[in-house]
């Protein structure tokens, strides 16, 4: 019996004692079979290439799909069929490309970026020696897209570009709020502060992760989602920090360090005497220590596709006192330990720097109320660990010493030909400057009033 089947007339039908079937007149071939049970299903019968008898194919059952999406699904199968293929073949072809496309998704992508491209062959040696922060930066990414297979961006990169555009005005805090990824704050009490620098990050190493999926293959990606999308443009342009210390600032520093609990105190103070970056001096070995030479393995240098080399630091008077203060544990080999040598410490946190923030603040206004100053207007600008290393460079330029020789204190890859043919190593002017640094911090200490003045000998 053939009606044009409707949603009122599909409710309508009453089962039987024998199943039948209600046959619609808009798409030829689609039924519905009501059986006994009152289960009511929706199928094509039709002749499939391949049988010489009609046979009916189950479309689905009626409440799980739409009568709509159950003509939809024949008008498809009716036209497979008229090009010769059974809808079966293009069914089980979906299943399996549905099937690749979980298999590929975002997340398992990382995954293998990260064991192939940051980890490598050896995890007790890894490729990069920032892994641990390449690894934070893409947990962030993972959580916006991960479950999303990296094809789905291929034709929509701005799925990919507004959540980044949105931690660049709010930050990841509350954009993970507004986009549903957490249902509360982690730190609640913080103004509304975009990150336009952690989502010009969070860019790169998206850019880094397509493009590995477009090399090595076997994701389905053709192209990068991102690759004609400039990250100036949409993110705003990388502000180059030129912020460095006053000698003022310095001495402040060193004031505060000195009122860090240790092993704190001792890898700032290494910091600011050697201009190393942090995570050179925080994961220091004894096994790195001689009598006169500290020398760092490349695994903990900067380099990128197997450029680091191990750095070299003579050991001057003043490095050699922050080693001997620090007691050596007997649960492992790193120096700076808060478990007896077993695991180095988790330096550059954001409430010890807040802590050394206060303790500089503290020791400016302590030193401008010997000077006669008015303490309460001393303020303390902003500043990151990373600018000691600039304060190093600057500093030993005013005091005399040759870009060459700062620049390998700094462990900074000389360019060029003389990168090429200059293999003259330097220790001794290394040794030299570095005495002459320490000294001239040393000297910044002791702060002289303004109001008192040099008496001159008479000769």
């Amino acid at each position: 019996m053939k009606t044009t089947l409707t949603d009122r007339a599909i409710k309508a039908a009453k089962p039987a004692e024998r199943a039948f079937d209600l046959h619609d007149s808009v798409v030829p071939g689609l039924l519905l079979e009501v059986r006994p049970s009152g289960i009511k299903r929706l199928a094509l019968l039709k002749r499939f290439p391949g049988s010489k008898n009609p046979t009916r194919r189950l479309v689905g059952q009626y409440g799980a799909i739409t009568l709509e999406q159950a003509r939809a699904t024949a008008r498809r199968w009716l036209e497979l069929v008229q090009a010769g293929i059974d809808p079966a073949t293009e069914i089980e072809r979906n299943r399996v490309a549905e099937a690749r496309k979980q298999r590929h998704t975002f997340g398992h992508v990382v995954e293998r970026y990260i064991a192939i491209e940051v980890i490598g062959p050896d995890p007790q040696h890894p490729r990069h020696r920032g892994h641990r922060k390449i690894r934070n930066a893409l947990d962030v990414l993972v959580a916006l897209f991960g479950n999303r297979p990296v094809t789905d961006f291929e034709d929509d990169p701005e799925a990919l570009m507004a959540p980044l555009e949105l931690i660049g005005r709010v930050g990841t805090d509350r954009a993970f709020l507004e986009l549903g990824i957490r249902k509360k704050l982690l730190h609640s009490g913080r103004a509304e502060k975009g990150a336009p620098e952690q989502a010009r990050a969070l860019f790169t190493f998206l850019r880094m992760v397509f493009n590995f999926a477009v090399e090595h293959g076997g994701f389905g990606l053709a192209r990068s989602p991102i690759s004609h999308i400039r990250r100036a443009r949409r993110l705003g342009a990388t502000v180059r920090r030129e912020h460095t210390l006053t000698d003022e600032e310095l001495a402040a520093l060193m004031i505060a360090v000195s009122r860090l609990s240790p092993p704190h105190c001792h890898v700032y103070r290494l910091l600011a005497l050697c201009g190393l970056r942090l995570g050179e001096v925080a994961r220091a070995r004894w096994g790195e220590i001689g009598d006169e030479l500290w020398t760092i393995p490349k695994e903990r240098m900067k380099g990128r596709n197997g450029a680091a080399r191990a750095h070299v630091v003579p050991l001057t008077r003043a490095l050699k006192s922050i080693f001997d203060s620090v007691p050596r544990g007997t649960g492992g080999d790193f120096v700076f330990s808060a478990n007896g040598g077993h695991a180095p410490i988790v330096a550059g946190a954001a409430q010890l720097k807040a802590t050394l923030d206060g303790e500089m603040l503290h020791a400016l206004r302590q030193r401008a109320k010997a000077r006669g100053e008015d303490a309460e207007k001393v303020t303390l600008r902003p500043w990151r660990t990373h600018d000691l290393r600039r304060v190093v460079k600057s500093g030993m330029a005013r005091l005399g010493v040759s870009d060459d020789v700062s620049e390998m204190i700094l462990a900074h890859k000389r360019l060029g030909l003389q990168g090429i043919y200059d293999t003259y190593d330097r220790l001794p002017e290394r040794r030299a400057a570095l005495d002459l640094w320490a000294d001239h911090v040393a000297g910044l200490i002791a702060p002289r009033a303004a109001n008192v003045a040099r008496i001159r000998r008479r000769k």
